[in-house]
């Protein structure tokens, strides 16, 4: 298991730690320079600099000021009394100060309903799921990020009261491919999973598995939807993946992943994808990391809006705001199912969670934004294509 945080190294960063994004909120900004107040871990009564910097020691802990300028910056921390030295990377976020992204998981039944009225309706926003986001994009600009299923099986069929028809993404129409293209500035697909069940199926994945399933349901929205349409980035159903899986993944370009990073109630990693207790609790409080061992960047969602009541959500919106920390870029995210009243645990107040949740960022400043906006490396994705190859 790879050690994020070195704490068994005679010297090692306490913040940031290697792959740590860093924004506005995390130090102050001064004609485009971040500085950063940076603290390392050293034996007491020693010599110690920070990028070349002599550090201020106090109990053991060493802190200085350290300017950040591009994208990914190398930070040495150096004990010249004992002759030791770490070296982490930290990567400055441009552009995610006051900005908010809204995804949905498990996705399929609004296509299924498209295809099913393809002689009937004029336009994809005729299906009443896709106008509730188009509604959220018209008054409040969000950018809406939906995971799609490839099929909806015998299986999933159990979980609705009413007798609905088996789908898959091949028999998605294609009528309305254009459409699709005009609005992908705001509306993008991605690769969720083969189906419904089995819960976390890429858990212990092998990469054939993991990568044949996202091919095909990517090959499937390049045809009914249009390449525009297609993010490089995910969250994997259940948010699991071990690293074969999650290597697959970036091999097939995608460039970042996110998950709730957070403990279930046995106080075990839910949702996080292959970190451990540790990494899930510093990623906890944060908006990005990288993790530089993959290459993978993770994101943090900070509220999944079909969880407890309208009520809950009326609160924890606000305090994500004021978070001094998470309330910079927040990632708020639904799950389609919530949204048909012959579901099970269907939510009549599905559309006024999604509506209030974006009027409120709106109206508090915020503006949307996709998952590769705020991860897009300068110079380096230029030209880059995603699936199909």
């Amino acid at each position: 298991m790879y050690d994020y945080f070195k704490k068994s190294e005679p010297i090692y960063f306490i913040f940031p730690i290697n792959g740590d994004c860093v924004n506005a909120r995390d130090g102050r900004i001064d004609s485009g320079t971040l500085t950063l107040p940076v603290s390392v871990f050293a034996p007491p009564h020693c010599e110690v600099y920070i990028c070349g910097t002599r550090a201020t020691e106090g109990d053991g802990v060493y802190t200085a000021d350290v300017a950040i300028n591009g994208y990914r910056n190398t930070l040495v921390a150096e004990n010249r009394t004992e002759g030791t030295e770490c070296r982490i990377a930290v990567y400055k976020m441009e552009n995610v100060i006051n900005r908010y992204r809204l995804s949905s998981d498990d996705n399929i039944l609004f296509l299924a309903d498209i295809t099913k009225h393809a002689d009937t309706y004029t336009s994809i926003f005729d299906n009443p799921y896709l106008a509730l986001y188009k509604k959220a994009h018209d008054l409040y600009g969000a950018k809406v990020h939906i995971n799609l299923f490839y099929e909806f099986d015998d299986l999933a069929r159990t979980l609705f009261s009413s007798d609905r028809e088996y789908f898959n993404l091949s028999m998605m129409t294609d009528k309305f491919r254009e459409e699709f293209r005009e609005n992908a500035d705001w509306l993008k697909l991605a690769f969720h999973a083969k189906s419904e069940m089995p819960d976390m199926p890429y858990k212990n994945t092998d990469t054939k598995t993991i990568r044949d399933d996202c091919i095909a349901v990517c090959r499937e929205i390049v045809r009914f939807a249009g390449p525009e349409c297609i993010s490089d980035s995910t969250t994997v159903h259940w948010g699991e993946a071990n690293r074969e899986g999650v290597r697959a993944l970036r091999a097939l370009g995608f460039r970042s992943l996110t998950g709730y990073f957070d403990l279930d109630e046995s106080d075990l990693p839910y949702v996080s994808y292959y970190a451990d207790r540790e990494l899930v609790l510093h990623v906890h409080e944060r908006d990005f990391f990288v993790d530089t061992e993959e290459d993978m960047i993770f994101g943090k969602i900070d509220r999944v809006l079909n969880v407890d009541t309208l009520d809950s959500v009326k609160e924890d919106i606000p305090a994500l705001v004021n978070d001094p920390h998470r309330g910079g870029f927040i990632s708020v995210m639904i799950h389609e199912q919530y949204f048909y009243s012959d579901y099970e645990k269907y939510l009549p107040d599905f559309a006024e969670r999604v509506l209030y949740a974006c009027k409120y960022l709106h109206d508090h400043g915020y503006t949307g934004a996709h998952m590769s906006e705020m991860t897009a490396e300068p110079h380096v994705n230029e030209g880059r294509s995603l699936l199909p190859r």
